[in-house]
């Protein structure tokens, strides 16, 4: 069985620090954001996750790229699109700690050269943060062979 995901993601920075997000009990970490839902625009999509996630709103700046990864659970084969955003979290002051609204989620500030210690996924994201002041030029990965 296939499963397909269209997800929006949020890049929030401060300090050399981006804002990663772990689901308790996981090992690695994802950028904030999430699935679109049908009749949604991804903005629609990252504004609505990330205010239910975090219960801030937030600036969409621009968009960077697109990341296709995937990944198999069980007998599942899972298929993503990540779409990537520049944000900034509106009434948020430094790299202060983010509440999770949600049970399962944990948000933690991360030094963008420590991101393979986080396990960060897709895993192709991490090249790209850490040369993310480098880049000039919408980015664009891909997992799949």
């Amino acid at each position: 069985m296939k499963k397909m995901h269209i997800l929006a993601r949020a890049v929030i920075t401060q300090n050399n620090r981006i804002l990663l997000a772990r689901q308790k009990g996981n090992d690695n970490t994802f950028l904030p954001g999430g699935h679109l839902e049908i009749g949604e625009s991804l903005l629609q999509t990252l504004k609505r996750e990330l205010h239910e996630e975090t219960s801030l709103d937030v600036n969409i700046r621009n968009y960077l790229g697109v990341v296709e990864a995937k990944w198999v659970n069980g007998d599942i084969e899972h298929f993503e699109i990540n779409h990537l955003f520049k944000c900034h979290l509106q009434n948020h002051k430094g790299r202060g700690r983010i509440i999770s609204s949600e049970q399962h989620l944990k948000f933690l500030w991360v030094r963008m050269d420590d991101l393979d210690n986080h396990n960060l996924l897709p895993k192709s994201l991490r090249s790209m943060i850490k040369n993310y002041r480098k880049r000039q030029f919408t980015w664009w990965a891909s997992e799949l062979s």
